[in-house]
């Protein structure tokens, strides 16, 4: 894996394939831990695996058949992290979007404190405008600066991206928006931990069976 990750390092993206990412993680598979993240997709943690110097991540993500369970406070977001994602399987859709405060605006804005429990303080409301959507299909891969609001959808199922992110160190944790609505709730549970070797069996067999892909809308724009 340390290989891999230098190649990611230097945009050696075409050195990549999941074949090789995924020889690798078996390799290694009682140091990779796989959650499912509150935004609808499963993580591997891979950082442990490559040595990456402090503030760095290194990610496996992968959308199955079991997709779309997003918390409550929806999938509207920004990072606190430089981010880079290769897609290594299937397509995703990227849309960008710039926040203004507004006092009637649209979207309740929540900071998010990570912990046991993740904390979400309400810091105001705010519209929301899209700025940029672009696809990203199987073999090439695209970021996203820190601070920038996005959102992200599968065009295909499965859908495996590996992501390198390093964090900005401002301190403060990640904006999400959520459409307004008084009284909702904004505190959310920590994301699920997956058992490992059941989680990766689940994706090499989506991997098998994904010939012909199955297509969803947003790559078809």
């Amino acid at each position: 894996m340390r290989d891999i990750y230098e190649s990611y390092v230097a945009n050696e993206f075409t050195n990549i394939s999941i074949s090789s990412v995924f020889r690798a993680m078996i390799l290694e598979a009682d140091r990779v831990d796989v959650w499912k993240h509150p935004l609808g997709f499963n993580h591997a943690e891979l950082t442990p695996l490559v040595d990456a110097p402090a503030g760095e991540r290194f990610r496996l993500h992968f959308w199955l058949d079991d997709r779309g369970v997003v918390d409550e406070l929806g999938d509207l977001h920004e990072h606190t992290w430089d981010l880079t994602s290769l897609v290594l399987a299937g397509c995703v859709v990227d849309s960008n979007l710039a926040a203004s405060s507004s006092r009637g605006g649209e979207y309740l804005g929540s900071r998010i404190t990570y912990g046991a429990k993740n904390i979400a303080e309400e810091v105001g409301r705010f519209d929301l405008k899209v700025t940029n959507v672009r696809t990203i299909r199987m073999g090439s891969a695209y970021q996203i600066p820190s601070r920038t609001v996005h959102l992200n959808e599968v065009g295909t199922i499965p859908t495996v991206t590996l992501v390198r992110s390093v964090e900005d160190g401002r301190g403060d944790g990640p904006l999400v928006l959520t459409k307004y609505a008084k009284g909702q709730g904004l505190a959310t549970e920590m994301r699920a931990k997956l058992p490992a070797s059941e989680a990766l069996d689940r994706l090499a067999k989506a991997l098998l069976e994904s010939e012909p892909a199955v297509a969803l809308s947003p790559c078809e724009r």
